[in-house]
């Protein structure tokens, strides 16, 4: 989707990252993905797990495993090609424009380090700071994402905190630096309920003061309705479909992002003895499916499904779906 004349942050490209395991077949754990953000805006990966959101966010800062590389496709962030970029370039980028949220604040933050010291580091290496005074800019952090007793706070270990705060920890690193970009990776998938609406209301609060672009990854729609402005949906490292978080909702096109919503729980469903659900289960990345990718779990596949899809554009949004194909603003793209 076209943000216009104006530039945007972050524009992904026919982003392609290969995977190759030391015993198997390597294999594209992303696929040709592209997709644009804005400043001030924040965009939506969903799917279900295993379906390349997360090596997506991971390419962008070039966090990919030793196992994958990018083999084609670009990654421009305020006009420089990530893709290209050496480790010395990703290093300045990293923490200082660019902020990322892990999905799992326990396996990311330090165990043996206090957490003022972990995100005071941050402030300590972009703008050499000394660390006294980047204690003291932790301190009004912590305060800015809601940790109480933030002077006490700052000599804690990561195992003295609790999951929520352990996670406001991690947003406090992800801002320090006064990122234009944040990646966020499931940032509430561990939380309660409770804990869960307070993240996501200081995710936005934060970029709507700061003026960020949000990359927001998550399988939870009830997510993307309450934070997106526009949505990709992702299966089996594609994007099937890519619109506007009101148009989505309003009338989602592919087969898959139907499911999806459909087998997300309402107040509606309270009366039934089971949610509806997806046959099947994702492909293996050996075993794709001749065809549609989806074509195997899906209750409207034909014998045309046999073919892989070309993306389909109408108006502002694209799909992949032969369902869509006849449509007649449809305009017809290479087949993915």
């Amino acid at each position: 989707m076209s943000t216009g004349d104006a530039v945007p942050l972050l524009a992904v490209e026919e982003l392609t990252v290969r995977l190759a395991p030391r015993h198997g077949v390597a294999f594209d754990a992303v696929h040709r993905v592209s997709f644009e953000l804005a400043s001030g805006r924040t965009f939506c990966l969903v799917g279900e797990s295993g379906c390349g959101k997360s090596l997506t966010s991971l390419a962008i800062l070039g966090l990919i495993p030793d196992i994958g590389r990018i083999v084609s496709g670009r990654i421009l962030f305020e006009g420089q090609n990530l893709a290209g970029a050496s480790e010395a370039a990703l290093r300045k980028v990293r923490g200082r424009r660019i902020g990322m949220v892990f999905q799992e604040p326990m396996t990311s933050l330090n165990p043996v380090l206090r957490v003022g010291d972990q995100v005071a580091e941050v402030m300590e290496y972009h703008w050499r700071l000394g660390h006294r005074e980047a204690l003291e800019r932790v301190v009004e952090l912590f305060r800015q994402v809601g940790i109480p007793s933030p002077e006490m706070r700052l000599r804690d270990y990561p195992h003295q905190l609790s999951g929520g705060l352990r996670q406001r920890v991690m947003i406090a690193m992800a801002l320090a630096c006064d990122p234009v970009l944040l990646l966020a990776d499931e940032p509430t998938t561990a939380l309660d309920v409770t804990i869960q609406g307070q993240i996501l209301a200081l995710l936005r609060e934060q970029a709507e003061q700061r003026g960020m672009g949000l990359l927001l990854i998550t399988h939870d729609l009830g997510v993307v309705a309450s934070m997106a402005d526009a949505v990709g949906v992702m299966y089996a490292g594609r994007m099937v479909e890519r619109a506007s978080a009101e148009a989505l909702f309003e009338r989602p096109l592919h087969p898959y992002t139907r499911g999806l919503m459909q087998s997300a729980p309402t107040l509606d469903c309270l009366d039934q003895a089971r949610l509806p659900a997806i046959p099947g289960f994702v492909p293996s990345p050996g075993a794709l499916p001749e065809g549609c990718l989806f074509r195997p779990r899906c209750a409207e596949a034909s014998e045309q499904c046999l073919r892989r899809p070309p993306r389909v554009r109408l108006g502002d949004r694209e799909v992949c779906c032969w369902l869509h194909a006849q449509a007649p603003s449809a305009q017809l793209l290479e087949e993915d």
